[in-house]
């Protein structure tokens, strides 16, 4: 608006004037320029002239014009007019200047001008303009709040002034600048208040809402700015960012982003999702509340606060669950989690999204899923089942040794991820890797019958894909576990299925390179199910494979057909297969004692057929060829026994002598010995070899397993017969064996003892015959109830022995002088001599007490000979030697007496009854020590007249 002046100055002098005057815009006003926040805060603009009228172009020019014109002392009217527009044209001149000294000087000036203007006529109600120039320039050399104070002079004294709303936005904004926002609200406040009669509204709006947001006003904030955004933002609800200020009008685009923003700054300091929620609870919804909840997430994630994004996500779903972008809003939280890198809240959000989101969760009602939610959702189940399956894994490895029960929910967990999504979505390109991964989680979480059929469906349940061959493999394998597990009573009838399922794959993936261990193993299993003859078929078709099988396949299949032909009693045909079998096992393979053992027996068999037969040849061959082809069977020790006895049914004992022999050479030791021992012996007695026969007896003897029995039974055949071959050490040793070990019953021990005397005596053996008579004579004395005529009359015929061989020895002791020194040895033998004669006579036999009488007056004979023929002491005079002879005749005489006396009681046992050839003897003696008295016939005969 031009203004009124009081009076008209000259018109030359206003023409003048207004050719060098610049146009000035009516009520202009600087643009809002950048804001607060993510924009800077809004910068300092200067206030514009308002003109009176148009001038010249040329403003320096007009100033200088101006400037002539006062010193002319115009008058008052023109004065003031000239003196307003001299200063407005400083102010517009140093707009363009910047800040300088000069510049500053001429708004210094300005000031001065317009301050001598306000106060010349502080009442014209035109000073509203010079208000408004007067802050312009103030606040354009620094001094803000001299011009917020002129500002506010200008909208309390020209309240109803054109320029009172723009000076009250001014205002504002210099407030505002200063950070005094209590006072910037309240004059925003007045510009809103003008509503249309101000082109200010929308500015002031929009730096009201800054205002309360810096004061910490956040909810009044978000109610100006949430105001803004339902003006600006394009209609109906909104949800994204980006799409909705693309809707904006392109000038207004700034204004909305930053009105969003502050909204999300001011939630923050609130409290985040949970607080924009609340606020909504009470003040209702705008009409594009979720752009505000996914603005809000956003924000946060910019911050790279992720938690709180997800929070801010999860608030609108909480609040609106049934919402149409819940699903969409789930999906934020996830993607705000994986932001931060929080792996478990992932997961726990991927599966609160498959389980919430699911088709037939309640969240659709009945309806069907959105390709949207479907296409997401296979995604998390996928990511689900992945994640568990590798955490279980872990969980198993770091487990490793202990029971796999830890692991089997998390691998359970995983499975029923990918059943889910084989369940929804069964045209799924990739389901067929799905199906596979669904199984292995079974296996590894212990359903293992589960597992199974799941391997199967992926390898024939689905058009051909790369790891149908593989998962047929698996199946087999799973099949065969569950078939392991299951209770016995079950196996039958899982082991059954896992063969089908073997030869499935087998006919199906002839290529595969398991098939031929499947088919082995499925040979075995029909074996174990006693299908023979199947298990047989089975195997062939690895051993009759055009190309050779490995070794160790071929191994298993000859094993199984072996096996198989044994068990149905075939055992020529089992031979050959463990033979073939034999063949293709390393010396050094654990395996091979167990083949030779099962070819052995298949062998072994044969002979036990071939007895059962009564073919006792035949028997002996397979049971002695068995030792040649399988040396070191365990077997083979029973195989030789019966082989040896199969040759003694035939009688044929020089071979069945053999084969025992070389069993005892084979296995020395063995549980059959003895009754091998027992075998030999017999044998060697059949073919006529004593001593053979008894070097067995005498082991059979020896052995402390055999019942005392047969034990004594066997010595006393082992001594026999050594007698019987003349193998007298061996015999006497057999004896002597017998009668220490055998000592009842008595009378085979006194036989035994007779025939170690025997043998002693003719060996010459003194003291061998010595200890075998006095145990004779032992063994009677201890008989006890055993005691008989039999065991007397070889004690007494010992005693009787035992007192010759001390007479014999006693003979052999002569006397040496000096003689009272040898004398007491020689009687010591004589009395031991008499002691057993004595015993002799004592049991009563007339031969044995006549032959000891004798024996005893020949004792006494001798020993008084020995006197008399004594060594005599050296140095001996004639007639001293002649007095020591007397007195050994008077030491002499007394024994020849006692000789005389003991021959005489022979001779008395001639009236008895008795007369022998010891009776003769003692006469022949008496003859010859008196044979004055007995020496001729007829006094003798008279003398034994008298001796009756």
């Amino acid at each position: 608006m031009i203004a009124k002046r009081p009076r008209a100055l000259p018109l030359a002098l206003l023409l003048c004037l207004a050719a060098c005057t610049p146009p000035v815009v009516k009520n202009a006003s600087p643009s809002i320029g950048k804001t607060v926040g993510k924009l800077d805060e809004p910068t300092q603009e200067q206030l514009p002239i308002i003109a009176s009228e148009p001038i010249a172009a040329d403003a320096q020019r007009a100033v200088d014009n101006y400037r002539e014109l006062l010193k002319l002392v115009p008058d008052a009217d023109t004065k003031f007019e000239a003196t307003r527009r001299l200063a407005d044209l400083q102010v517009q001149i140093e707009d363009t200047r910047g800040n300088t000294a000069e510049s500053e000087k001429a708004l210094r000036e300005s000031i001065k001008l317009y301050n001598e203007l306000l106060h010349s006529r502080p009442t014209d109600k035109n000073n509203d303009r010079i208000f408004y120039q007067l802050a312009r320039a103030q606040q354009n050399i620094g001094e803000v709040d001299a011009a917020i104070d002129t500002l506010k002079r200008l909208t309390e004294r020209h309240a109803d002034s054109e320029l009172a709303g723009d000076g009250h936005f001014r205002r504002a904004e210099l407030l505002f600048s200063r950070a005094r926002y209590p006072e910037a609200a309240d004059e925003f406040r007045v510009v809103m208040d003008l509503g249309d009669k101000t082109p200010f509204f929308e500015q002031a709006q929009y730096k009201y809402g800054w205002t309360l947001y810096k004061q910490g006003k956040y909810e009044p904030a978000i109610a100006t700015f949430f105001a803004i955004l339902d003006r600006e933002l394009p209609a109906g609800e909104q949800y994204q960012t980006d799409k909705a200020l693309a809707g904006v009008a392109k000038a207004k685009t700034d204004m909305a982003r930053d009105a969003l923003r502050v909204v999300n700054l001011s939630l923050m300091n609130l409290g985040g999702g949970a607080a924009l929620s609340d606020y909504l609870s009470r003040n209702g919804d705008p009409r594009f509340y979720p752009l505000v909840y996914a603005s809000l997430g956003e924000a946060f994630s910019e911050k790279q606060r992720h938690t709180d994004a997800a929070g801010a996500y999860a608030a609108f779903i909480e609040r609106y669950p049934r919402s149409p972008l819940a699903p969409a809003f789930q999906t934020r939280v996830i993607a705000a989690y994986g932001d931060g890198g929080f792996r478990d809240q992932v997961v726990q959000e991927k599966e609160r999204y498959a389980r919430t989101y699911d088709p037939a969760a309640a969240y659709w009602q009945g309806q069907p899923a959105t390709a949207e939610v479907m296409a997401q959702l296979r995604t998390h189940l996928e990511d689900l089942a992945k994640h568990y399956h590798a955490r279980a894994q872990i969980t198993r490895k770091a487990a490793a040794g202990q029971p796999p029960e830890a692991s089997n929910a998390e691998f359970l967990a995983a499975a029923a991820w990918y059943q889910r999504i084989i369940e929804l979505y069964p045209k799924d390109g990739r389901l067929p890797e799905i199906n596979f991964l669904y199984a292995d989680a079974l296996l590894d979480g212990g359903r293992t019958l589960d597992a199974a059929n799941e391997y199967s469906r992926t390898a024939y349940g689905y058009p051909s894909h790369p790891r149908a061959a593989e998962a047929a493999y698996a199946a087999v394998l799973a099949f065969q576990k569950h078939a392991k597990a299951v209770p016995e009573a079950q196996r039958p009838e899982a082991l059954r299925v896992a063969v089908s399922e073997s030869l499935r794959m087998a006919d199906k993936y002839p290529g595969h390179p398991q098939r031929f261990p499947v088919l082995t193993q499925a040979a075995q299993d029909l074996f174990e199910l006693k299908s023979y003859d199947e298990a047989i078929t089975v195997a062939e078709r690895v051993l009759k494979n055009p190309v050779p099988v490995a070794a160790n396949l071929r191994r298993i299949a000859w094993s199984v057909t072996g096996d198989s032909h044994f068990a149905q009693q075939r055992y020529p045909q089992a031979e050959l297969a463990f033979a073939e079998e034999l063949k293709l096992t390393a010396a050094s393979s654990p395996q091979r004692p167990e083949v030779i053992e099962q070819l052995a027996a298949a062998i072994y068999k044969q002979g036990e057929q071939a007895r059962e037969a009564k073919d006792l040849r035949n028997a002996a061959r397979h049971f002695l060829r068995l030792g040649q082809v399988t040396p070191e069977a365990k077997i083979r020790a029973a195989a030789e026994y019966d082989g040896a006895a199969a040759l003694i049914g035939l009688e044929d004992w020089g071979n069945a002598a053999r084969v025992l022999e070389n069993f005892r050479a084979l296995f020395p030791g063995h549980a059959l010995e003895a009754d091998v021992d027992k075998k030999l012996a017999v044998a060697y007695q059949k073919d006529n070899k004593p001593l053979q026969a008894a070097l067995a007896y005498s082991r059979i003897a020896a052995r402390a397993t055999e019942s005392p029995e047969t034990r004594r039974e066997a010595a006393w055949l082992a001594a026999t017969l050594y007698d019987q071959g003349q193998a007298v050490p061996q015999a006497a040793s057999a004896y002597e064996y017998y009668v220490k070990t055998f000592p009842r019953p008595l009378a085979r021990a006194l036989d035994a003892r007779s025939r170690l005397v025997e043998y002693a005596r003719a060996g010459n053996d003194t003291a061998k015959l010595s200890y075998w008579l006095r145990d004779l004579v032992s063994a009677d004395d201890t008989a006890g109830a055993e005691r008989s005529d039999r065991s007397k009359s070889l004690a007494a015929q010992a005693s009787l022995d035992l007192g010759r061989m001390a007479v014999t020895d006693a003979r052999a002791l002569r006397l040496s002088a000096p003689v009272e020194k040898s004398l007491p040895r020689k009687r010591q033998a004589m009395d031991g001599a008499l002691q057993w004669l004595n015993r002799a006579a004592a049991y009563g036999y007339a031969e044995i007490t006549t032959a000891a009488t004798y024996e005893v007056g020949s004792l006494y004979q001798d020993f008084g000979r020995s006197l008399m023929d004594s060594e005599r002491p050296r140095g001996l005079s004639e007639l001293e030697l002649e007095e020591y002879n007397l007195l050994l005749e008077e030491q002499a005489f007394p024994f020849e007496e006692k000789a005389i006396q003991t021959h005489e009681t022979n001779l008395k046992r001639i009236a008895q009854g008795l007369y022998d050839p010891w009776i003769a003897k003692s006469a022949q003696a008496l003859a010859q020590i008196a044979p004055a008295r007995f020496g001729k016939r007829e006094q003798g005969e008279d003398r034994y007249e008298t001796l009756k």
